[in-house]
């Protein structure tokens, strides 16, 4: 066979792997963009309209792209309440297949403006069975207006991101999770209660992707923390219910066990 026949076929065939390539790539645009407009349907008829500005959080730059933290008003749950909530823990490129190192932050003296890192491959967590993403996203119902609410979901997204806590694995075995003393800018260190979202909030629904839960973060009282540990995370939340706070968090309540 002569040379430049050789080399035309060879021309060939890179085109057509380089045509396929891009195909699955823009096949995989589309699906992740589909899964993020079938999420962003089921909040917003379930809580409300989106902001128009989603939270990044710098230090997840490329760890999480596409994911962000929104502040949603939620006057369905009570005057002057918000739904503060992850969005993106359920996007197809999840888990997540690289971590950052190097990590640097830089401010202007009030706030942090610019992160920088290198992102270096790692071992994704094991992907729940017919799970989008990790499975959830997770919210936590206070009053409208708060910074500690987001910094919360920050340190959960960030347990989850960088130490594969398995939030919906660990709710799920355990019947509620509970984690105590975080110090996440609220007036003290806050104790808390990881649980399913039980109605009238948001419980979660299929995406194109796969299943999507939501879980709820609560805040707990130290006596409700104790008393959990003997009696069982989901009677708490039963206790809460009752009590007709629900899984909403409202720092200096009563306790609602003795």
């Amino acid at each position: 066979m002569r040379i430049d026949s050789l080399k035309a076929l060879a021309s060939a065939a890179l085109a057509l792997f380089g045509a396929g390539a891009a195909a699955t790539e823009k096949a995989a645009e589309k699906f992740w963009q589909e899964t993020y407009d079938a999420r962003q349907k089921y909040v917003e008829g379930t809580v409300g309209p989106l902001p128009n500005d989603i939270l990044k959080m710098l230090n997840t730059s490329g760890v999480w792209p596409g994911g962000g933290l929104y502040a949603i008003p939620a006057p369905k749950v009570g005057s002057g309440m918000a739904i503060y909530t992850t969005f993106g823990l359920t996007n197809p490129d999840m888990p997540t297949s690289v971590r950052m190192t190097d990590y640097k932050l830089s401010s202007d003296g009030n706030k942090a403006t610019k992160a920088e890192g290198t992102l270096v491959a790692r071992l994704p967590a094991p992907k729940r069975p017919g799970a989008a993403g990790y499975g959830y996203e997770i919210i936590v119902v206070a009053p409208a207006g708060l910074d500690w609410p987001l910094n919360l979901l920050q340190w959960a997204v960030n347990a989850e991101l960088t130490n594969d806590v398995g939030f919906l694995d660990r709710v799920e075995k355990y019947r509620g999770l509970t984690v105590e003393q975080l110090n996440v800018g609220a007036p003290e260190p806050l104790n808390i209660l990881v649980s399913k979202a039980l109605p009238p909030l948001p419980v979660g629904t299929q995406l194109p992707a796969g299943k999507m839960e939501i879980l709820v973060i609560t805040t707990i009282t130290s006596a409700e923390m104790q008393w959990s540990m003997k009696n069982g995370r989901d009677n708490l939340l039963q206790r809460l219910r009752e009590a007709g706070g629900g899984q909403i968090s409202k720092l200096g309540r009563e306790s609602v066990v003795r």
